[in-house]
Formats: C-alpha cells, sequence, structure tokens
C-alpha cells in the first residue's frame, strides 16, 4: 500500500474517532453539570448522611 491509502483508511478515520470521544466526553460532562449538579456535592452529601 502506498502512504496515501495507509493516510485515507487507517489514520484519518483514527483522528476522527479521537476528535470524537473527545468532544462526546466534554458534552457529557458540561450537560451533567448543568442538569444533574455537580457529583463532588452529591458524593459529600450521600457519605456525610450515612454515617449517622
Amino acid at each position: 500500500m502506498t502512504n496515501r491509502v495507509i493516510t485515507i483508511e487507517f489514520i484519518v478515520p483514527t483522528m476522527v474517532a479521537i476528535v470524537l470521544g473527545i468532544a462526546l466526553s466534554i458534552c457529557a460532562a458540561y450537560s451533567i453539570d448543568c442538569y444533574v449538579g455537580p457529583i463532588e456535592q452529591a458524593e459529600a452529601y450521600y457519605s456525610a448522611a450515612g454515617s449517622h
């Protein structure tokens, strides 16, 4: 295979998948923070409530 075919078939889809994964993880973290609330506060409240 030539370098161009290797680039088109392997490197480009890999880079697209990496960028898409990063974008989705950032969007998921932003959405959870906006709509669900900070996770650290929920865990701290739960551990404090369970210690009684």
